[in-house]
């Protein structure tokens, strides 16, 4: 069984490995298209190549420093490797570039929450829900932020907004009971 995943795998990568190729030529013929830098990227991450998909984003950052997505798509791989000092450089590009996209921000807190910068958070997380207050998962981790501060009311009602967004979130639901007994 684990002879025939592994081969299937394999298949996959020799597969992803050919669309790199593809794209590898359209790119030195078309490198007027930072969408050709984007899927290759993605495709690098498909077979974990972290430092080629890093590559082409900076190439395609070189081209086209004014493309939001590609210091968003940077943000997140850096991220994803706890390079929180990178992310938020990306980031805050992105934010320059686009400061009317919700998600850069609720992103940046993450970031913020990452390195306790906790206060930082909680502003990036407010100002995504103000461009989107449908988000359950924005409420939440300004909750979360806000209970690192003890501001434990405040946590509460952000806990309580998003389980009203999202009533299947059992984990809002176990911190509004923990904080309401151990805060009362």
């Amino acid at each position: 069984m684990t002879t025939s995943i592994n081969f299937k795998k394999k298949l996959e990568e020799i597969e992803v490995r050919k669309k790199i190729e593809k794209f590898e030529r359209h790119i030195s013929f078309f490198n007027s298209q930072p969408s050709y830098f984007l899927v290759l990227a993605k495709l690098k991450l498909q077979i974990n190549d972290i430092a080629g998909a890093l590559h082409y984003l900076n190439e395609a950052c070189k081209l086209f420093p004014k493309e939001e997505f590609i210091y968003e798509m940077r943000a997140k791989i850096l991220y994803k490797q706890k390079n929180f000092d990178g992310a938020l450089i990306n980031l805050n590009q992105a934010i320059a570039i686009n400061p009317q996209n919700e998600l850069y921000y609720f992103r940046r807190g993450d970031v913020f929450f990452s390195l306790k910068i906790y206060s930082k958070a909680i502003e990036d997380y407010s100002r995504a829900i103000e461009f989107n207050s449908s988000k359950d998962i924005y409420f939440f981790n300004r909750g979360l932020a806000r209970g690192c501060l003890n501001e434990y009311q405040s946590a509460i009602t952000d806990f309580e907004k998003s389980l009203e967004l999202n009533p299947e979130k059992i984990k809002a639901k176990e911190i509004i009971k923990h904080l309401k007994k151990t805060n009362s």
